[in-house]
């Protein structure tokens, strides 16, 4: 799962009033999605279920996705990263 995945997503936080420049979003990017994904490995290993953890954390993200980018976006990084996995 260490691919990057490519985003077209402002650059912006909303709750901030910050502006990365591109490298140190990606990077930003980069350093949270290895964090979250070692923390779902984790705890698909201790419930034994990798599924139920799959099934949340997609939820939340696409949920999450959508209302922040929009239905267009948020569909075509999900494509992205389908492509992504079936590619390795």
């Amino acid at each position: 799962m260490g691919q990057v995945v490519k985003f077209n997503f402002p650059s912006t936080n909303k709750n901030e009033n910050t502006v990365y420049e591109h490298k140190d979003y990606e990077d930003k990017l980069i350093r949270i999605r290895d964090e979250i994904e070692d923390y779902l490995c984790q705890i698909a290993v201790n419930e034994s279920d990798e599924l139920a953890v799959a099934l949340a954390a997609g939820r939340y993200a696409t949920m999450k996705l959508a209302q922040l980018t929009g239905e267009k976006n948020t569909k075509s990084f999900v494509d992205d990263c389908i492509r992504t996995t079936l590619n390795n």
